[in-house]
């Protein structure tokens, strides 16, 4: 570890020893690693009899309900005064939505992003972690830790990773998960929850999706739009992390773009095996890792889908 890195762990952990009342919060459209990162810096807090509010202005997807301590998580704001704010997981503070206009004057960012814009008055950002989940175990095991703490912040780990299979796993990504085991987790078990645990009525939505998948071989690239009527499904929930790995098993395919339809917006979510989406995702505006990324196509007359897709495809280094 940097030895910078270590000195801003150690500021932050003389933070927590002094102050009581702390804010958690991350990105909207939470995912695994946000989600995990938020509950096990949640329960480790608590372990040292913290005051802690956890907020995320969005719905937690389905998939991650069944997470302990996930329902500790609120999506509205009732006016808790706060001495410091943890924003974790996030690149900018345009990411958390709301929780922006309730954050105190002290603010902590912890993240994994290479686009992280270091908006917090203490910034812990680690590019080089495959996740916010590992920086946070990081930082927590020199305070108080117990198996549930581990648990979830080991589901965020293998998220962002997707298994230890995406190209941001590294040597200290294993080093943490072997730590974590050493704890007591049971890696088989979040792994079967995350990976193995699609319901049948959210397959079957999977499946016609795919089935309307387009494809251009020659650019390696594949894209998909799922219209708003089933982003509002209660079933859905913009669970679309396991679609996302779908596409991405396409022998065919090297990137993907699947475009998620919202009330004013379509948010596209890049994935890719080989080629930086993150630098495609900052040209069209969003940003992200070099693996996975993001950004907003705003919903107007003018928008248009296929020209989107056009400029992915040049993006990607030729015009197809």
């Amino acid at each position: 570890m940097k030895a910078e890195n270590l000195i801003v762990f150690s500021q932050i952990i003389d933070l927590i020893k002094e102050k009581k009342r702390f804010l958690i919060t991350s990105h909207v459209y939470p995912d695994g690693d946000a989600i995990g990162s938020v509950i096990g810096l949640l329960r480790a807090l608590k372990l040292l009899e913290k005051e802690v509010y956890p907020y995320i202005p969005d719905k937690i997807p389905n998939q991650f309900l069944k997470l302990p301590g996930v329902e500790q998580i609120k999506d509205k704001w009732d006016g808790q005064e706060l001495d410091i704010a943890f924003v974790v997981d996030a690149s900018n503070l345009e990411r958390i939505g709301e929780a922006v206009k309730v954050l105190p004057s002290l603010i902590i960012n912890i993240d994994h992003h290479p686009d992280n814009t270091l908006f917090g008055d203490i910034n812990l950002v680690v590019p080089t972690a495959s996740s916010t989940s590992e920086i946070i175990f990081n930082l927590v095991k020199g305070l108080k830790i117990d198996k549930e703490v581990a648990t979830v912040l080991y589901y965020g780990l293998i998220s962002d990773t997707g298994g230890f299979m995406y190209n941001n796993t590294s040597k200290e990504s294993f080093k943490v998960a072997s730590e974590m085991t050493e704890i007591g987790i049971n890696p088989g078990e979040i792994a079967g929850k995350l990976f193995y645990s699609i319901p049948y009525d959210l397959m079957r939505i999977y499946i016609d999706i795919l089935k309307n998948t387009e494809i251009d071989k020659e650019a390696r690239l594949a894209w998909s739009v799922i219209p708003i009527e089933i982003m509002e499904t209660k079933i859905f929930q913009n669970n679309t992390s396991s679609l996302l790995d779908m596409m991405l098993k396409i022998a065919e395919v090297d990137t993907i773009a699947l475009f998620k339809e919202h009330k004013d917006k379509f948010r596209v979510s890049l994935r890719s095996k080989n080629t930086d989406v993150g630098s495609i995702a900052r040209t069209l505006g969003g940003g992200g890792h070099k693996g996975a990324a993001a950004f907003d196509l705003p919903k107007s007359e003018n928008s248009d889908i296929q020209d989107t897709i056009r400029k992915i495809r040049n993006l990607l280094g030729g015009r197809f």
